[in-house]
């Protein structure tokens, strides 16, 4: 099969695991018509989470054979692969480097010995902190409670303890399978409850690929019609919710180029979310107003403070634009950015970042590159918080104040230097009140 990518991170191994489900008496079954023509029961919203379906745990079993060489282990381009991997039997002590910029997890096996400066457990657990003051905004109840955010991504594991007390529903459109990592990777940065920028926002969700698979071959082909339909649905949902517990936010880490046949399907249904209220953001924030929201991503080391404002460094124009999985939509990318009259770029953390993981409601993976997937459901989460503050706020207001309160990081491409404002939460927030 020919695997198509997702922006950010490629849609990676994801097969099914015998670990603990939600019950199902906790679920509702899924409709025998399929959800291209499935309707909202008629007692939604009933109180109780509405699952259309329990997604089964990833199984990465296959991955965990002890390795006897490093040379041997997976890589993500330039970047060790060594989520699930057995390294128990080699001698790493000379490898801090490759260490430090590697994806692992809780069920990574290791050495008993190390290298100096690489602690596994202590990058797991500071990583999970969203970082640049946020945490300092949840303490002073600033959480995104009260507001609902949304997500349209691979099917996830629903009973995750980052988020499964605030999980009210999961549906699907063009959806199959296992729990991906990519969906709870997204959700947890969102409103995850220890990884999360909006850790008490409540979650609606709809599992999607945004690709057709060729039964002559068994290609996939691009099309973000699948997404169209799944923004009406929550936009179904809202019209059943009352007005102060509708979707304010909706989180898609993918984009859609003119040559995507869902493009026009796509544009049109933002901007039915758009004037229900509905702020969608995704890696087409550019093309979906004018002068358009321009975006970037910030790096940090694994070892550095994610709070700390000198940690973080702008992503090189090719590095950051090279993320992008889907074919054509780089020159898309740069045709707009040449003809938009907006100057500013939001700088947004996506690296070294710890995520829930789709295997158990305790697993977590350690991300050393986030890419544009991370950097979505991060401004989503933002939102979400200043929604909470300012329940009037519009995706316009919020952009403008975000570049205002940011902190300037030129971004440079070739002769040419961009305005970069590394995102300031503390700011934001204040300055929304």
């Amino acid at each position: 099969m020919k695997i198509a990518r997702k922006i950010g991170l490629p849609v990676l191994l994801a097969t099914l695991a015998a670990l603990t489900l939600l019950s199902p008496a906790c679920a509702k079954k899924p409709s025998a018509a399929g959800s291209a023509s499935r309707s909202l029961p008629a007692d939604f919203p009933s109180g109780k989470p509405y699952f259309v379906r329990v997604p089964p745990p990833a199984d990465w079993s296959r991955l965990s054979k002890p390795l006897r060489s490093f040379d041997k282990a997976r890589k993500w381009g330039p970047l060790y692969d060594l989520r699930h991997a057995d390294l128990s039997r080699l001698d790493l002590t000379n490898r801090a480097s490759d260490l430090l910029n590697s994806f692992f997890d809780t069920e990574t096996k290791w050495p008993a010995a190390l290298p100096p400066g690489f602690e596994p457990a202590k990058i797991l657990d500071s990583s999970r902190n969203p970082g640049l003051g946020l945490r300092a905004l949840h303490a002073r109840g600033i959480t995104g409670k009260g507001v609902a955010a949304a997500v349209i991504d691979t099917p996830i594991l629903l009973d995750h303890d980052e988020y499964v007390d605030r999980l009210r529903f999961y549906d699907e459109v063009n959806a199959w399978g296992e729990a991906n990592f990519h969906g709870t990777l997204v959700t947890s940065i969102l409103a995850g409850h220890t990884c999360g920028v909006a850790p008490e926002a409540e979650i609606y969700y709809v599992g999607s690929h945004p690709y057709d698979i060729s039964p002559a071959d068994n290609s996939m082909a691009p099309n973000s019609t699948h997404f169209a339909r799944a923004i009406d649905m929550f936009l179904e949902i809202n019209v059943r919710l009352p007005r102060e517990k509708r979707i304010r936010v909706i989180s898609i880490s993918g984009g859609w180029g003119r040559t995507d046949p869902g493009f026009r399907a796509m544009n049109k249904a933002v901007r039915k979310a758009a004037e229900a209220g509905v702020f969608v953001v995704s890696g087409n924030l550019f093309d979906a107003s004018e002068p358009g929201f321009w975006f970037w991503g910030l790096d940090r080391a694994s070892t550095d403070s994610p709070d700390d404002p000198a940690a973080y460094r702008v992503i090189s124009w090719k590095d950051w634009i090279s993320q992008v999985g889907v074919e054509e939509f780089p020159k898309f990318y740069e045709k707009r950015l040449q003809r938009s009259k907006s100057q500013e770029f939001l700088l947004v953390p996506v690296g070294s970042k710890t995520v829930a993981h789709p295997h158990g409601r305790s697993q977590y993976g350690f991300y050393r590159m986030g890419g544009w997937s991370s950097l979505c459901p991060y401004i989503a989460g933002l939102y979400a918080l200043a929604c909470q503050v300012k329940p009037d706020i519009t995706p316009e207001i919020f952009w403008k104040a975000a570049l205002a309160t940011g902190d300037p990081m030129p971004i440079k491409k070739g002769e040419k230097t961009y305005a970069g404002k590394r995102v300031n939460p503390v700011r934001l927030i204040e300055s929304l009140k």
